[in-house]
């Protein structure tokens, strides 16, 4: 799989949410609150990047939890 850095408007992308949805994800998570997106970002500077290959097992998680 792929080491490759995704934005916020990439994961939005993947996922067909909104680039807020994904923002407001990261939030609730820092802040402890109840949240879907469970991939920690990697923060270069203030500016968050998730990798590709853990959006996609996190993706891969939610779909064995529907079945």
């Amino acid at each position: 799989m792929s080491n490759q850095l995704l934005n916020d408007r990439e994961i939005a992308k993947l996922t067909s949410m909104s680039t807020g949805w994904v923002r407001n994800q990261r939030w609730r998570r820092k802040h402890n609150e109840e949240h879907s997106l469970t991939v920690d970002p990697i923060m270069i500077g203030t500016t968050p990047r998730y990798r590709l290959n853990n959006i996609i097992d996190w993706i891969d998680r939610l779909e064995a939890t529907n079945d």
